[in-house]
């Protein structure tokens, strides 16, 4: 069956899924429902499903003997109120798909059903549904429980409305940052504000050590290195005329290599003690060391370069993004590659995250029909 054959078969059913999928909503660690649509779905059309977490599942088609390729789609939403007006709009109240992952889970699905219908390979092809990207992390447990084991190569991509629609976008190497957060508590001594010199302001400490922080990014990381530093929150007090006792600072740090990640990890941690003591204070830090940087394989991007649909353009990219991505896990394991599949038009400008994102559904057909050349490719290679 020629894939036209089968967008014709299944085309209708995908869109119905990406659309039932966007209109149920799920944030991380509670995609209960989105999981079970996703597996009647598949076990409907005569696929494998297996649950080895809580949420998300692991779908597997084999025949014969040969190598194992696995494509990767993340299930979970963000907390957005939808404001994009569509007849199937999130029908959960500041819970939407706003980042693509209702349209990555259908390319996947699609993708299966085009392996199914597909007489022409040997081996297995495994679909991994990931639970909990956007917050928690959910490919460390997935690989925990297996759902990699015995695969030798790995594709993932999302759907980027900064490339136009039709452009496919990859390079090798570093494609996106590595993702830390930290929270940094002053600890002061509260006062009057008519009376100062009785306390220890840590508002003053805080104030100092924010561009302090940002000399670790100008004075200590090289221009080409690519590193971010960023406070995102800060909070302290609780009246106009009182120094309180402590001031909390929040923030991210992003890097595009693991030694740039270290060093500034270190930086933060020397400036945020010897600022503090600087004015009297006491600095005390968490530190989460979340995703790593995102690292394609050159031999799997090569392969999606040579076995491009004739409907996508590839493209390098300018840059690395300074978002992260949870599928860097899957590329310490295994060669592979993350994508970036064009979604920008006039019509769906909105960046992800944005209350109206949205995607011309044809990049359902256009994310299916490149994971199944580039499967049927893979696994046709002695």
């Amino acid at each position: 069956m020629t894939f036209e054959e089968i967008l014709k078969k299944h085309g209708a059913d995908i869109i119905a899924l990406r659309r039932k999928l966007h209109h149920n909503p799920e944030l991380s660690k509670q995609e209960f429902q989105t999981t079970t649509i996703l597996q009647e779905f598949l076990e409907q059309k005569g696929i494998t499903v297996t649950k080895p977490l809580k949420t998300g599942l692991v779908a597997s088609i084999k025949r014969g003997k040969g190598k194992v390729i696995a494509f990767r789609a993340d299930i979970d939403a963000l907390p957005v109120q939808e404001e994009t007006g569509l007849d199937f709009t999130s029908g959960h109240e500041n819970v939407m798909h706003a980042c693509g992952h209702d349209g990555h889970a259908a390319i996947l699905a699609f993708t299966l059903l085009c392996f199914l219908e597909d007489p022409s390979w040997q081996g297995e092809v495994r679909g991994i549904f990931q639970p909990s990207e956007e917050m928690y992390g959910g490919a460390k447990p997935m690989l925990a429980s297996g759902a990699l084991s015995g695969v030798d190569m790995i594709f993932a991509l999302h759907i980027w409305p900064e490339l136009e629609e039709g452009v496919l976008a990859s390079t090798a190497g570093t494609i996106m940052a590595s993702n830390d957060r930290f929270s940094i508590t002053i600890k002061g001594k509260s006062a009057h504000g008519a009376t100062p010199h009785l306390g220890t302001d840590p508002i003053v400490s805080a104030c100092n050590l924010v561009l302090a922080l940002q000399t670790l990014i100008s004075r200590e990381i090289a221009p080409w290195e690519g590193a971010v530093l960023t406070i995102g929150n800060i909070s302290s007090g609780t009246a106009y005329n009182i120094i309180p006792a402590e001031t909390i600072l929040n923030g991210t740090i992003r890097t595009l290599n693991n030694t740039t990640r270290d060093k500034l990890e270190k930086g933060l941690l020397r400036l945020c003690d010897h600022t503090a003591k600087a004015f009297g204070t006491e600095a005390v830090v968490e530190y989460v060391e979340q995703y790593p940087p995102t690292i394609n394989h050159l031999e799997a991007l090569k392969l999606v370069q040579n076995n491009l649909p004739a409907d996508l353009t590839y493209r390098e990219v300018e840059h690395p993004s300074m978002a992260a991505e949870d599928f860097a896990y899957y590329l310490q394991e295994i060669p592979g590659a993350l994508l970036f599949l064009g979604s920008g038009t006039k019509e769906y400008a909105y960046p992800l995250h944005h209350s109206k994102f949205n995607f011309n559904e044809k990049l359902l057909t256009y994310g299916a029909k490149l994971f199944h050349r580039v499967g049927k490719a893979y696994l046709s290679q002695s």
